[in-house]
């Protein structure tokens, strides 16, 4: 099974990939956010070329149990792409700590693809 992570932010998504195989995620892209259409088709033609089965989408969630703007704004992403890919699996997970852990990682802002990685990667972890 192939897995896509995703980070989102409002300028920029962070991808990373992985399969069951391997266990282990990698970066793989940052794309823009700024053009609805673009992003759609670079997202469609990531999840077929790869055979992407599942999306992880990092879900910012507040510590003290209230959602922010931020949130809300992936949950509504999360919806997007639930209707735009309904024959793949999208399962939100929690980022509290990703980009931070991203930043410390990587100097610099190109760090989504990291941040999209390390969500991936703890959501696999869990999993075995």
């Amino acid at each position: 099974m192939k897995y896509l992570g995703i980070d989102y932010g409002d300028a920029k998504i962070g991808l990373a990939i992985a399969d069951s195989e391997t266990g282990l995620a990698l970066p793989y892209k940052i794309i823009s956010n700024k053009k609805g259409d673009f992003l759609l088709k670079e997202l469609r033609d990531i999840i077929k070329s790869e055979k992407i089965e599942t999306v992880i989408v990092g879900v910012p969630f507040n510590l003290n149990s209230k959602a922010s703007s931020q949130e809300n704004k992936v949950r509504q992403f999360i919806d997007f792409l639930r209707k735009q890919f309904w024959d793949v699996e999208i399962i939100p997970y929690d980022e509290r700590f990703s980009t931070q852990a991203a930043h410390k990682l990587q100097a610099g802002n190109k760090d989504d693809d990291i941040a999209a990685m390390l969500i991936l990667q703890s959501y696999l972890d869990k999993l075995n």
